[in-house]
């Protein structure tokens, strides 16, 4: 038997992951994680989140209720984009048809369902950006609350309770979403639902864990969701580049795709003079690597660490972990049932999982 090349996550004396080749003869094997650099011992290495290399199927599937969402989601992108019900119809009609079309659910992901929808609307209606006005406002509404969050984060007894108070309320942020499947979300009673997610436990808490790994992180992508959200993940931003010194680059979607944060919220929101931002290249909600631009794919994989902000980073990333080989913490709330039966957590859970790839 000729000698295999395997990929085998080293975590340097620096601190920062690096998958690096190594060749094995015909009789050795790779047996053993080496996680001592984040302080896991072996026995609490899944418990604290560090999965094994994922076989396809099983990493997010879609359900049939991501059929009835995605119909959902027609009309009321539909809606959004004109006032001609002729021209609904014909978004709805065209639904229909490209859904009939699939015969595996299994072979796409709840965000490839609705980033065609939302595609599908913009080449009927004309309207590229049904959700522009929304998006703005969003923005404004979490700028007010940027003061009194900034207090509460100073207030804080050091750096470690400063951080994790700055992950709750991006979190928290994450609540800022309007096409979820029988999800009630306002902007109007928006601080009360805030300051109600601050104060609850989080489900899956690898806070700890993130901080670990900070430490040992020279450079960090952060996979932005949603305008008005982008508020609080501009705080968490300032404060892990105080704290942790790490070089951090942002990313948002080249286009238009429900409420979605571009460029353009990254500049309302100040974000733009506090790191550098890119685009992903495209529209697609949460990561379409293989439509993505070679800019973007350069920091995916020159990254040490990606904190991937919201439910499209985790139905689109899970399935790439490993090929990755990069460390990934999805921040969220869990808003979806199908979201939060993945993820083995309550609906409407807060979530901090932090997945370090592991070698075959």
């Amino acid at each position: 038997m000729p000698n295999s090349t395997f990929t085998i996550l080293l975590l340097t004396t620096t601190g920062n992951t690096r998958c690096e080749k190594a060749k094995f003869g015909k009789s050795e094997r790779f047996t053993s994680l080496f996680v001592s650099s984040i302080d896991i011992p072996l026995d609490q290495v899944f418990r604290y989140g560090v999965r094994k290399r994922r076989k396809r199927g099983d990493y997010m599937n879609p359900r049939p209720l991501c059929l009835l969402c995605t119909f959902r989601t027609a009309y009321d992108v539909a809606r959004r984009s004109t006032n001609d019900e002729e021209l609904q119809t014909r978004v709805l009609i065209e639904t229909i048809k490209w859904l009939s079309t699939i015969n595996e659910l299994e072979a796409v992901t709840p965000a490839v369902l609705h980033t065609q929808v939302c595609r599908m609307a913009k080449r009927i209606t004309g309207n590229q950006d049904p959700f522009l006005k929304l998006k703005r406002f969003s923005n404004h509404e979490a700028l007010k609350m940027l003061p009194l969050l900034e207090r509460e984060i100073e207030s804080s007894h050091g750096a470690k309770e400063a951080f994790q108070l700055a992950v709750k309320m991006a979190i928290c942020g994450n609540a800022i979403d309007f096409e979820v499947e029988n999800y009630d979300f306002s902007l109007e009673r928006f601080d009360d639902q805030f300051t109600s997610c601050l104060n609850k436990n989080l489900a899956i808490d690898d806070t700890g864990l993130l901080m670990q790994h900070l430490e040992r992180s020279g450079k960090v992508l952060y996979l932005l969701d949603n305008a008005g959200e982008v508020v609080f993940d501009r705080l968490l931003i300032e404060l892990t580049k105080k704290i942790y010194g790490c070089e951090i680059w942002a990313a948002v979607k080249d286009g238009p795709v429900v409420n979605d944060a571009l460029m353009d919220d990254a500049e309302q929101v100040g974000l733009t003079s506090v790191v550098p931002v890119i685009t992903t290249g495209n529209d697609h909600i949460g990561v379409d690597l293989r439509n993505s631009s070679d800019v973007f794919l350069g920091h995916l994989k020159g990254s040490d660490l990606i904190l991937a902000k919201g439910q499209g980073s985790y139905e689109t990333l899970t399935e790439h972990e490993p090929e990755l080989c990069t460390a990934v913490c999805y921040l969220l709330r869990a808003k979806c049932p199908v979201v939060a039966e993945s993820l083995g957590v309550p609906l409407n859970s807060s979530v901090v999982r932090l997945v370090v790839p592991r070698p075959i």
